[in-house]
C-alpha cells in the first residue's frame, strides 16, 4: 500500500466519491478482484452515508477520517468520527419477507455491510468519539 493511508472529508454526501476512489485504489493495490472491490466500496459508502445522515445530520462542519491498513492478512477500513454512540452490530436483522411485503425502502445498508465484509467492529469512547472498522480478509492466493 502507498504511504497515503488516510483521508479526511467534511461530512457531506458530495465527498463520498473521494472516499470511494481512495478505498478502491487501496483495494486494487492489495489485489482484490472487481467483485470484492465493489463489495468493499459499497460497504464503505453505506457506512459513511449513515454517519453523514444519522450521526452528523448533514452538518458539513463535522469530519470523517478514513484510514486504510493491512494487518494480519486483513484489509481494514477505519472510519473515525465524532457523534452519538451507535453500534451497527446491535441492529436486528430485518425480516426480508416483511420488508418486501410492506414495500419498505432503505434500511439494508448495515445488513449489506455485514454480508460483504468479514467483520464489522465498532468502538465508542466517551464522550463522543467513534471508530467503525470494516474488515475484508485477504485470501491466501494473493
Amino acid at each position: 500500500m502507498t504511504n497515503a493511508n488516510k483521508i479526511v472529508i467534511s461530512s457531506s454526501t458530495k465527498n463520498l466519491s473521494k472516499v470511494r476512489n481512495f478505498v478502491e485504489n487501496k483495494a486494487n493495490e492489495l489485489g482484490f478482484d472487481s467483485n470484492e472491490i465493489n463489495q468493499i466500496i459499497l460497504s464503505v459508502d453505506e457506512a459513511c452515508t449513515n454517519i453523514i445522515k444519522y450521526t452528523h445530520n448533514f452538518n458539513e462542519n463535522e469530519n470523517i477520517e478514513v484510514i486504510t491498513e493491512l494487518k494480519n492478512k486483513e484489509f481494514r477500513i477505519i472510519m473515525k468520527y465524532k457523534g452519538r454512540d451507535f453500534d451497527p452490530n446491535k441492529m436486528q436483522e430485518p425480516n426480508m419477507n416483511e420488508y418486501f411485503n410492506n414495500f419498505k425502502v432503505g434500511g439494508l445498508g448495515i445488513p449489506m455491510m455485514k454480508k460483504f465484509m468479514n467483520k464489522v467492529e465498532y468502538i465508542h469512547v466517551n464522550p463522543d468519539m467513534n471508530s467503525l472498522t470494516l474488515i475484508k480478509s485477504i485470501q491466501n492466493t494473493r
